[in-house]
């Protein structure tokens, strides 16, 4: 199900899913499409899954938020930027 258009949102495309945030960003909302009889794709699953982790065990998900921070303040070095990426470095 697509969100509808209004003045104060963006619209979802009927194909898409997403997580967006309710209630002046206190709740979360999964927004997923009418796939009928198709499966869903493994990226929109794993929506689901944060979401049912959310709704179920919140602490979890505000000690993941903290772990993100803790990493971003030790600046901890994730390798090489895709625009640093070419076939020279690939072994």
């Amino acid at each position: 199900m697509a969100l509808p258009p209004d003045s104060s949102g963006t619209v979802i495309p009927p194909n898409e899913a997403a997580i967006v945030t309710a209630s002046n960003m206190t709740e979360l909302e999964l927004v997923l499409p009418d796939m009928g009889d198709e499966d869903l794709p493994e990226i929109a699953i794993f929506l689901v899954a944060c979401a049912m982790r959310f709704h179920s065990d919140p602490s979890f998900v505000q000690e993941q938020l903290e772990w993100l921070v803790r990493m971003h303040d030790t600046e901890v070095d994730e390798g090489l930027k895709p625009d640093q990426l070419n076939s020279a470095n690939d072994d």
